[in-house]
């Protein structure tokens, strides 16, 4: 028998029976597709340590106005040894002049007591490095700081400056420019050098460039520092005024540094820049860091960095912050 019409509606309807109550909205089935986004909150802990080595290369503007200037650097330079002496760290420690036209210079690192750079078993480092900073006042006028630090650790590092710069992936590497005047090297450009100083090792912060030079807004334009500062930031290191009259703190906060205590941090994650927070716990007690006076954000390095401060050994850095939704994993 042929089924109707009726039949036909009653089987299809038993076969595809489903319980519905009319007050209350059908079951979802599923998820939203995709989820919602979430911004998860990161806290970054970094734990404050010493390099096992480094190489240490202060390059000293030595035109005719930088004498004063030397002597300073000299007299000081005990702050800055504290922080290698009796510490157990492999050190180099070498000073090359911005003088690129004389051949005795260009990027050779200058020569006392028979030693071409300080290490550990250097007898009095102190009075070695004041002879070497001695360098006097009567090199070219056109300071090539930059220049003169490239050739000493690529050009020399296997000639006259053999041996000062190690090929160790773990040792760090720190520069630190002393010019009144601004840059004028012509062999290698600035951001040449940049990526040159960023490939000398895996790690970004075991290279650091310090920029002691005039600071914006005081004086003439080519005795403003511009040009290191801008290696600066872009390498990582610290910046100061050389006409401070507290050259024992500068030399002692360049010890800390160099001695491979850090002041830049680096996130773990991209953050949502507004929700940073950062606190460096010692011990028992805590201190809490304010953005802009007390630390800056570096997105381009995706890293915080301390303005006037570098966290002792041990010490914990804290950075809390929201993930930034568009790249959590």
């Amino acid at each position: 028998m042929r089924p109707n019409f009726w039949m036909i509606l009653a089987m299809s309807t038993l076969g595809a029976c489903v319980e519905y109550d009319l007050y209350q909205p059908p079951p979802a089935f599923g998820e939203d597709n995709p989820p919602a986004a979430e911004n998860p909150v990161k806290t970054d802990r970094i734990v404050q340590l010493t390099s096992p080595s480094v190489d240490v290369l202060w390059v000293v503007d030595n035109s005719g106005s930088m004498g004063d200037n030397q002597q300073a650097l000299a007299n000081n330079f005990p702050a800055f040894m504290n922080y290698f002496l009796g510490s157990g760290l492999d050190y180099h420690i070498g000073v090359v002049s911005t003088d690129m036209a004389d051949p005795d210079h260009r990027g050779k690192l200058r020569e006392a007591a028979g030693v071409r750079f300080i290490t550990p078993d250097t007898n009095n480092p102190v009075n070695v490095f004041s002879n070497m900073a001695a360098i006097g006042a009567n090199g070219a006028d056109t300071e090539k700081g930059r220049d003169a630090a490239f050739v000493a650790l690529e050009i020399e590092k296997d000639g006259y400056n053999i041996d000062f710069l190690r090929n160790k992936e773990d040792s760090g590497v720190n520069v630190t420019v002393i010019s009144d005047e601004d840059d004028y090297s012509t062999n290698i450009t600035r951001g040449e050098f940049i990526a040159f100083l960023n490939d000398l090792r895996p790690e970004d912060d075991l290279v650091t460039f310090n920029s002691i030079v005039n600071p914006p807004g005081g004086g003439f334009a080519n005795q403003t520092g511009t040009d290191y500062l801008a290696v600066t930031d872009a390498v990582g290191g610290l910046k100061r005024d050389i006409g401070t009259g507290d050259w024992s703190s500068m030399l002692e906060d360049l010890g800390i540094q160099a001695a491979g205590l850090k002041s830049e941090y680096f996130l773990s994650q991209i953050p949502v820049v507004p929700t940073i927070k950062v606190w460096v716990e010692i011990g028992s007690s805590t201190r809490v860091f304010d953005v802009g006076e007390d630390y800056t954000y570096d997105q381009s390095r995706n890293s915080i960095r301390f303005s006037d401060y570098i966290p002792e050994p041990l010490a914990e850095v804290f950075i809390e912050y929201t993930v930034l939704a568009s790249v959590v994993n």
